[in-house]
């Protein structure tokens, strides 16, 4: 796998020093030593069948309704089929999951792009969320935090339960908030200069500058802070319910932006197999809920649906879009949610929270590093709809 440390480097155009060691040391006799010996430390037998373990072993949350959107709930082991590229995978594990049931309840997140949004559609988008929490029972049926992307970074409120005290963490993580947002001029930067955001070194060009810098900073910040929020869940149990309140962040095409060289596709798929694998290991499924109307502020005057980008197999196919929210969520086995009602929109992601299945597999071991495989999960029911990861990059 390749070093995920040096493409944010690349991104956020920070050169980043490397590390090292004094190798060397003067012997007794006055001669100059040559480089120390490397120290192996091997691994016993458990830590390298645990690290097998771990990047071969896939766990997939799989939502299964029927025609009318209500979930399918009772089946059985015999009633799914999992191909990993076409070919039939035995089941490592199944298990059904019902509502809140369970050591680790579904957790969810309402995140507010502050950042892609304009102020209009945030405050909006916060009286929508205000709505949905003011319809819940006063004991909430899953863990849930609001969270804000800024420029600044995402901020997480605390999580709850209880109505009241998300109500009031609302007013006070959304209180003054400002939006990042450079959509209707061309010569501001909203973004500090020393934010180490920058990502200027993304199919940039000299034309129109300040506006291809803030949408390529807009696009850098957004995608950089999803991953960092789904490497802050690794370590939480249980399944986490991402719903991304927005359309998205800018898919850098368009006149402003030169065609993507070899060196910036390399660079897109990395960040592409990373955020897969994160985003899957920490079991974190990403909603888009927004309406029709805020696509106009994304600052891509060709967003469509039909644009995104389903799967990246190779460095060639690599690009800004295929980072696109609406293709995270699809692959992530999430909703992509455009109608007016915000609220609505919301409680239709958190419902998907109460019943799903859990299934495993063990991989085989890739050829190669960040191979891309297609997975498939079929269920043997007419008129069902089945949502779960679509696709994952293997190792050896």
């Amino acid at each position: 796998m390749r070093n995920r440390w040096s493409l944010v480097a690349v991104l956020c155009c920070v050169a980043l020093p490397g590390s090292s060691r004094d190798a060397s040391s003067q012997k007794s006799s006055g001669q100059q030593a040559g480089p120390a010996p490397l120290l192996l430390l091997p691994r016993t037998h458990e830590e390298r069948e645990s690290r097998y373990h771990a990047e071969h072993h896939l766990i997939l949350n799989v939502l299964v309704v029927d025609a009318s959107g209500a979930p399918v709930t009772g089946l059985k082991p015999d009633d799914f089929t999992l191909t990993d590229d076409r070919v039939p995978q035995k089941l490592a594990s199944f298990r059904e999951v019902k509502g809140s049931a369970g050591l680790a309840p579904v957790h969810i997140i309402l995140l507010l792009d502050a950042v892609n949004n304009s102020r209009s559609d945030v405050a909006h988008e916060i009286k929508e969320i205000d709505k949905y929490l003011a319809l819940q029972q006063g004991h909430i049926r899953f863990p849930t935090s609001l969270a804000i992307l800024s420029s600044s970074g995402i901020t997480v409120g605390q999580g709850s339960q209880e109505k009241g005290a998300l109500l009031e963490e609302s007013r006070t993580l959304f209180e003054g908030i400002h939006t990042d947002s450079c959509n209707t001029r061309d010569d501001i930067d909203p973004f500090p200069t020393n934010s180490g955001l920058g990502g200027a070194s993304i199919g940039m060009s000299v034309e129109k500058t300040n506006k291809a810098d803030c949408l390529n900073k807009r696009f850098a910040t957004a995608v950089m802070q999803l991953r960092e929020l789904a490497v802050e869940q690794e370590d939480t149990l249980g399944r986490v319910l991402l719903v991304w309140i927005g359309p998205g962040w800018p898919h850098l095409s368009g006149p402003e932006f030169q065609r993507d060289t070899p060196a910036t596709r390399e660079n897109f798929f990395d960040y592409i197999v990373e955020l897969s694998r994160v985003l899957r290991e920490a079991q974190v499924t990403v909603d888009a809920v927004y309406s029709p109307e805020m696509l106009r502020n994304t600052g891509d005057d060709n967003t469509r649906d039909e644009d995104v980008v389903e799967g990246v197999p190779t460095e060639e196919q690599a690009s800004a879009r295929a980072l696109a929210l609406q293709a995270i969520a699809r692959q992530s086995g999430g909703r992509v949610l455009a109608g007016k009602n915000i609220a609505d929109s919301i409680a239709e992601c958190v419902a998907d929270a109460r019943s799903y299945y859990a299934l495993s597999f063990d991989s085989v071991p890739s050829s190669q590093p960040d191979e891309y495989h297609v997975l498939d999960v079929q269920v043997n029911k007419p008129g069902v709809k089945v949502f779960t990861t679509s696709s994952y990059y293997g190792e050896p």
